[in-house]
């Protein structure tokens, strides 16, 4: 077992590593890199602080994620063009750069890439604040936001399949969107959360076997906290599982 991998077992507990429960332009050439987790991951560990309270984190966070995406070269904004076979919306999380950020999405979208093989992707960033205030208030209006935009992608693309996603606050969102949506959700819908703030909530209107939650074990985010720890920042390790899941219901 390697060092990072030694690490990772020893912050998540046992489990951590083995959770249960034409691509989009942005995101061609990561796909085609195969973004290497390991280093990835390392990354963050290395430079994010291994403990943060959520009312202190915007700067660190910004100035983390910058250095992050600079050195993987990742694009933290996402714009779909077109209808395609597969479109993620996802949310993200506090204080993440662009409409995406740097620490799940795109990891999360390029895996989702390569998992589905000759399918086409897109991804779109949900645009909202994702400041402090709103996760410290579990503000709605993102979820209002995404419900609205999956009514206009369905409209618009009614033979796209639709992934509800989020990280963090992001995870908000998506439970506000379901709330949100009711007759209106597509049948074919599939929600995906990383790092769930209501993870003790199901989402609604959407069948249990259609929804992904990812928390590890220690998250105190997880559980609606004010902590963001070493666990809370590596999902990306996730990105892999999680899109063969998603792919599986596709």
């Amino acid at each position: 077992m390697q060092p990072l991998s030694l690490l990772l077992a020893a912050l998540f507990g046992a489990t951590a590593l083995a959770m249960p429960t034409s691509v989009d332009h942005e995101y061609s050439d990561l796909a085609q890199r195969d973004l290497d987790t390991n280093k990835f991951v390392d990354f963050i560990l290395k430079y994010f602080p291994g403990k943060m309270a959520v009312q202190d984190a915007c700067s660190i966070i910004g100035e983390g994620e910058k250095l992050l995406g600079n050195a993987f070269k990742i694009n933290p904004n996402s714009n779909s063009n077109g209808c395609t076979d597969v479109t993620i919306l996802f949310a993200r999380g506090t204080c993440d750069p662009g409409n995406v950020g740097v620490l799940v999405g795109p990891p999360f979208f390029s895996a989702v890439a390569q998992a589905i093989g000759g399918k086409s992707l897109s991804a779109q960033g949900i645009d909202y604040p994702a400041t402090v205030p709103g996760y410290l208030n579990a503000d709605k209006a993102a979820g209002l936001t995404m419900a609205q935009k999956v009514r206009d992608t369905h409209a618009a693309c009614p033979n796209t399949k639709i992934v509800i996603s989020g990280y963090s606050q992001g995870g908000f969102a998506v439970h506000y969107a379901a709330d949100a949506l009711g007759a209106d959700m597509p049948e074919d819908i599939a929600a995906v959360i990383f790092g769930d703030p209501m993870s003790h909530k199901p989402v609604s209107n959407i069948d249990s076997s259609r929804v992904h939650v990812v928390c590890h074990p220690g998250d105190n985010i997880c559980d609606q906290g004010f902590l963001i720890l070493p666990q809370h920042l590596t999902y990306a390790i996730d990105a892999k599982s999680s899109a063969a899941w998603l792919a599986s219901k596709l």
